[in-house]
């Protein structure tokens, strides 16, 4: 039986990504916080590991360690670059330099950065082709420097490294989006900017899971960077529909795309004055939603043996019905 250690094993990627292996017969071991809500991880059978990134010499990791998935970061295209710089490379580093210390037998390495290190506003975006720089983020400059680290590493003293590029992540369990985007469409908020025809990076969890599976079993791949998304793609149209068409609502109002970029750099510049008024919306989101994001995948399927589901009526609705239930259950506001 194959065992994998998880970090961030709570979380929204972390936790479904315990689900995938377990259910395919592999032993999990889960690094979450004492602090953590485990709400996620109720009745799956991980061994779970108590620590935090931030001091990673003080984490035991199971003995016989050997294949790790990288999950555990900060995701925020707010955040600033001290918070960054500490919950994605620090603690990444720190983590890395405390598995060396130990002397495990790594046999894989698998790090789930992000596509926008490749950038965005284009089309079949890849590190040959790369869109708009997203650096100006700095969720992003952190994830380049992750990468950067790794491969060094994997120069320096063969650290068998794996560098997984998820696009857009959406599917059940996903607090920080889906939930947010969720009540916003409840409470009558138009989501469609434009005509919302433009296609995005759209990657269902479940995808991103296989290919974390292919990318810790496929021998030969160590020090390589592989892009994640969906083979189809839907729109913003598409995907905000049937969200809003799920929760019984209806979009009346269609923001023209000059609107919604207007309104974005007003709400920034309220946010700038008012201390802790926070922007649902800024110039970064709407262009990103305005404007047409791809990545090629090609060399991901071609190498990993990569097959995304694209039955995106279906991955919509166990969107909702994770949301509908969290809801009712009371662990959603």
């Amino acid at each position: 039986m194959s065992r994998v250690f998880i970090t961030g094993a709570n979380g929204f990627i972390g936790s479904n990504l315990c689900r995938w292996f377990l259910d395919r017969g592999w032993e999990v071991d889960g690094l979450v916080r004492e602090s953590s809500d485990l709400h996620f991880l109720e009745g799956l059978d991980v061994r779970l590991v108590r620590g935090d990134l931030r001091f990673s010499d003080r984490i035991d990791i199971p003995e016989g360690t050997s294949q790790i998935v990288h999950a555990a970061s900060l995701v925020s295209d707010t955040a600033g670059d001290d918070a960054c710089s500490r919950n994605i490379f620090d603690m990444t580093r720190d983590f890395l330099d405390r598995l060396r210390g130990t002397g495990l037998p790594l046999r894989r390495f698998v790090y789930i950065s992000t596509a926008l290190t490749l950038g965005f506003d284009g089309r079949d975006i890849s590190e040959e082709r790369p869109g708009r720089s997203a650096a100006f983020l700095p969720y992003v400059r952190h994830k380049i420097r992750t990468e950067n680290e790794l491969r060094d590493r994997h120069a320096t003293y063969g650290l068998p490294a794996v560098i997984l590029r998820p696009g857009d992540v959406f599917g059940p369990r996903d607090r920080i989006t889906c939930a947010r985007l969720l009540a916003s469409c409840e409470e009558g908020l138009p989501l469609i900017g434009g005509r919302g025809e433009w296609r995005f990076g759209y990657c269902y969890v479940g995808n991103l899971c296989q290919a974390v599976e292919r990318a810790l079993v496929k021998p030969g791949i160590e020090g390589r960077a592989y892009t994640v998304t969906n083979g189809v793609l839907p729109t913003w149209r598409d995907f905000f529909l049937a969200m809003q068409r799920g929760l019984g609502k209806r979009q009346r109002l269609y923001v023209p795309v000059f609107a919604a970029r207007a309104f974005a750099a007003l709400t920034r510049a309220v946010e700038a004055v008012i201390p802790g008024y926070e922007a649902k919306l800024n110039p970064y989101r709407v262009r990103r939603a305005t404007t047409e994001t791809t990545y090629d995948i090609s060399r991901t399927v071609a190498e990993l043996g990569y097959a995304p589901d694209d039955d995106h009526e279906r991955q919509f609705a166990e969107i909702l019905a994770w949301y509908k239930k969290e809801k009712a259950c009371g662990w959603l506001a």
